[in-house]
């Protein structure tokens, strides 16, 4: 394709966090915008996990990142929290904020996290997993599109949670005018949306009719320009509506397993991660799996779901648990949420969606495909 035909095409790639397959075929989102439509696997995990993957082509396993915050207590940002004692709620919540703003100062960490209610003393031993910024080149140490794109010398705008999403819609539409070949845009506010009303609340079905909307003026704007727009909307994972809560927190503790018995615990909201010896380890793995709230993941599986860790940074126990349960209270806050993600991916609520204009080419079925096949396609039309 020489230049001039290459400035009249524009690829537009829109990643709309939690937008489960279930979800947009349940309010027949995009289905004319975007005729080409399929179901796609995601990770194990949270978007911690599934952002990297999909951005990298690569599991948790080889890009590193699975959990938001990783057992690291020699390298944590947080280790001078280890010699404090335990503070009342008020003034842990003043150290969270105070800490965020310092290392925000320092630059220490350029990727998304969230201090959220993690006990001060338990924080001391881990880093947060993602220090870098995936959505720039160099941000995982897995290549990335990013990294791809600039070694290809592909011009490209992208658009993130960092700012508002409507300012990042409008910088976008302007940008079609530009001479970028690739648009990226991703937004996390359905995501929100979703965790306090639920997936199929009327609000939800509102915020994807704006969603649309957008994609129809896209696609009329760059026609208006004389362009040719490709256009390609996926998420990273589904969403499952909440429907019972489990203060597994309480229930661990009055099985002798507090603070001071030598186990060190984190509570995800669909996931705990225990660290302890192999005693300990045998007798908290059998009565977790009692419970009936989820099952303890067996290493085997964790091999196939690319998310075993050798050094076990990430748990020695990791407990999952059962799709719309949700840990109440847990490290990631005190109240239940309408819908939560980060069960079993196999689940039909954890899928993924992926929906495109563009006529040919067989449609990715796993997030982890994304990287290749949006290559595969830019590099068809820049070429």
């Amino acid at each position: 394709m020489n230049s001039a035909s290459s400035n009249r095409h524009v690829t537009v790639i829109i990643l709309i966090d939690a937008l489960g397959w279930e979800i947009a075929q349940r309010f027949n989102f995009c289905r004319e915008l975007l005729p080409r439509a399929g179901v796609t696997d995601t990770v194990l995990g949270y978007s911690s996990a599934a952002i990297p993957s999909l951005l990298s082509g690569q599991p948790p396993s080889s890009h590193g990142i699975w959990a938001m915050y990783r057992y690291d207590p020699a390298r944590s940002p947080f280790r001078f929290f280890r010699r404090l004692p335990r503070l009342p709620h008020a003034l842990e919540w003043r150290a969270r904020v105070a800490t965020k703003w310092v290392l925000r100062k320092r630059n220490t960490v350029r990727g998304y996290y969230n201090l959220y209610e993690i006990p001060l003393d338990v924080l001391g031993y881990f880093d947060v997993a993602g220090r870098g910024d995936p959505y720039q080149p160099g941000g995982l140490k897995a290549e990335t599109l990013f990294d791809a794109l600039t070694r290809k010398r592909v011009d490209y705008r992208v658009w993130n949670y960092q700012t508002a999403e409507a300012d990042n819609l409008a910088a976008l539409q302007a940008e079609l005018a530009g001479d970028s070949k690739v648009l990226f845009f991703y937004t996390a506010e359905l995501d929100a949306l979703m965790h306090r009303k639920g997936i199929f609340h009327d609000d939800v079905e509102r915020k994807l009719a704006r969603y649309e909307e957008h994609v129809d003026v896209i696609l009329r704007a760059a026609e208006a320009l004389g362009k040719r727009a490709s256009v390609y909307l996926f998420s990273d994972h589904g969403m499952t509506n909440v429907d019972k809560v489990v203060d597994l927190m309480s229930v661990v503790e009055e099985w002798g397993y507090g603070p001071a018995s030598g186990l060190l615990a984190f509570y995800d909201s669909t996931m705990a991660r225990f660290w302890c010896d192999g005693g300990t380890r045998n007798d908290l793995v059998e009565r977790l799996n009692q419970t009936g709230w989820g099952y303890v993941i067996p290493d085997s599986e964790l091999e196939r779901f690319g998310c075993r860790f050798a050094d076990r940074s990430y748990g020695d126990v990791i407990f999952l648990l059962s799709p719309g349960h949700l840990i109440v209270p847990s490290f990631m806050g005190r109240a239940p949420l309408a819908a939560m993600h980060g069960y079993h991916p196999d689940d039909s609520y954890s899928k993924s969606c992926f929906m495109t204009n563009v006529d040919s080419g067989t449609l990715p079925k796993s997030i982890l495909e994304l990287k290749s096949y949006l290559l595969g396609r830019i590099g068809e039309d820049v070429q």
